[in-house]
């Protein structure tokens, strides 16, 4: 089991970092809090973000 740190994420969604900390205080995304609750320090497991982005699909493709 891989994890990733709210940057690495960022950086595959193409987002900036803010907007993944808040899917995940808005429960969105799963997110494991490696802090403090007044210094999170989020984590996020890769399947976790791959079932986040499969719940976000656009297109239904079939592939082969």
């Amino acid at each position: 089991m891989q994890t990733l740190t709210v940057d690495e994420v960022a950086a595959r969604l193409k987002r900036r970092p803010e907007w993944v900390r808040r899917l995940i205080r808005r429960k969105e995304l799963r997110g494991y809090n490696m802090g403090t609750q007044k210094r999170p320090c989020y984590r996020v497991k890769e399947q976790d973000l791959t079932a986040f982005m499969d719940e976000r699909t656009v297109n239904d493709i079939e592939r082969d």
